[in-house]
């Protein structure tokens, strides 16, 4: 089994949507709330309605057990989910008895004799890697292009999304098998430039000082926010700032690959000699590698490149603004742009404004080079916590640390959020099963993915449990495999 046996289904599949579309009937798709989500969901609605359908989309972050049954009273004729957890595939199998829909998703899941997996469209099944060679949209698209002849479109959106899932996992942050197979399709009608480059800007008409300043792509505690040292770093780098016309400051999409690479190394020695980083490889890592331009959109917004892109449409879902989101996915631009350019800004200011309280405060936050414990109550709420956990997980300053996060969640409960960070040496799984025996209870701890768990601790039992969780932390450093 591998990718041939998996494009024969995606065909298999896509003639059954063909099908349902060509009858005219009503089909409905139901998006996850994230961005692979709301792309694989678009890129389905956009190639029905190319073929002449009808079709409705809904994208949100509510629970699907919680939405189906509303759903299914509303009698479509066919139904299509995109992204969801595995683990909502029988509720929907039960509820849809008849059939009469696809489960597009990537997260891992094994073959039963079940003849639920006739709906199913899962890399997994076909001994492909979910979380590193396809996501969610890049299937949604092979399933369409089989009878959808505008497919070659949008053949951008797959590679946003793939980003979007951190699966630019191959040397230098490539992109790897089906992901690989997209782009170079995408490459030869000359819809994205591949560049090799630093990977922190937002805009790519910044200029390079302004790039590092107010890089929160991969946060820098000794540079990020900080113009002195932002200007430092080009300065040791020995980088020209002019402009090739010489009438200018030279704008981040004028470096070459080599300009870049001085300016990483630049930012290793400052590192080396500013900050806490225990080893400079991971800056590499992070920082440097292939960027995707697209090369329609403008020069000036942030939907340039493939980064910035995600990170536009993971604001608008934040904002709850998928109809915002859905337009950008669908090609619509014009008056819309200004709208995505406010959210990204009003994001980049609450991440610094957070960012500046909670590191400021030397009570709310220790750093002792492989832990890190944030008291975020007060501060951070239901409604920005996501957004600073994904800050921080993507960060270089606590690549290689276990942070613990603590917030309030309601009077009587703290919720504490650990997050494994990609560098970290810290065996999760492990720390997770000694916290649950700590607390004497299976459901006090809550397996979100695998480098993050949440607790939920009584105000009562605040005390015991830091200082149980330090010894836990002490005892977990072990290699992974």
């Amino acid at each position: 089994m591998g990718a041939k046996e998996l494009k024969n289904n995606l065909f298999t599949k896509s003639q059954t949507l063909l099908k349902e579309i060509e009858h005219q009937n009503d089909i409905f798709i139901f998006s996850n709330s994230t961005v692979d989500g709301i792309i694989s969901g678009s890129i389905i609605l956009k190639s029905i309605f190319n073929n002449k359908g009808n079709a409705a989309l809904r994208c949100s972050n509510e629970k699907i057990e919680d939405a189906l049954d509303a759903i299914i009273k509303e009698k479509h004729d066919f139904y299509v989910f995109t992204d969801f957890g595995s683990q909502v595939i029988d509720i929907i199998d039960k509820s849809l008895n008849e059939g009469n829909y696809l489960f597009i998703n990537i997260d891992e899941i094994t073959k039963s004799n079940s003849n639920t997996y006739n709906n199913i469209i899962n890399p997994w099944l076909y001994n492909i890697n979910g979380k590193e060679e396809i996501s969610s949209a890049g299937l949604s698209y092979l399933l369409t292009k089989n009878f959808d002849r505008s497919s070659n479109d949008i053949l951008y959106l797959p590679i946003i999304s793939a980003i979007s899932k951190d699966q630019d996992v191959g040397e230098n942050r490539a992109l790897i098998s089906l992901n690989n197979e997209i782009l170079q399709d995408s490459l030869k009608i000359n819809i994205i430039e591949q560049k090799k480059r630093l990977t922190i800007s937002d805009m790519e008409t910044m200029e390079i000082a302004n790039v590092l300043e107010k890089n929160i792509t991969h946060y820098i505690k000794e540079i990020t926010w900080n113009k002195e040292s932002s200007l430092k770093v080009i300065e040791d780098s020995q980088l020209s700032t002019t402009s090739a016309t010489g009438d200018a400051t030279k704008a981040f999409n004028e470096m070459d690959e080599s300009e870049s690479i001085r300016l990483l190394k630049s930012i290793e020695r400052f590192l080396q000699e500013h900050s806490k980083l225990n080893d400079s490889k991971i800056v590499r890592e992070l920082l440097f590698g292939y960027s995707y331009v697209l090369i329609n959109e403008e020069s000036e917004g942030f939907l340039k490149n493939t980064r910035s892109f995600a990170k536009v449409l993971d604001c608008c879902l934040n904002a709850q603004r998928t109809g915002l989101a859905l337009s950008l996915c669908l090609g619509d631009r014009g008056k819309i742009l200004k709208d995505a350019h406010d959210l990204v800004l009003e994001y980049n200011e609450l991440i610094k404004k957070l960012s500046s309280q909670l590191f400021r405060e030397k009570w709310r936050f220790h750093d002792n080079k492989e832990t890190i414990f944030i008291n975020g109550e007060g501060v951070l709420d239901t409604q920005n916590v996501s957004s600073f956990i994904s800050f921080l997980e993507k960060s270089i300053s606590f690549a290689d640390r276990l942070i613990c996060l603590r917030v309030l969640d309601t009077e009587e409960i703290y919720k504490f959020i650990i997050i494994r960070t990609k560098f970290c040496d810290f065996n999760l799984i492990g720390i997770t099963e000694k916290i649950r025996n700590m607390l004497n209870k299976e459901d006090g701890v809550k397996v979100i993915d695998k480098n993050k768990i949440e607790i939920d601790v009584s105000v009562s039992g605040l005390e015991d449990f830091l200082s149980n969780i330090k010894k836990i932390f002490v005892n977990g450093k072990i290699s992974q495999p």
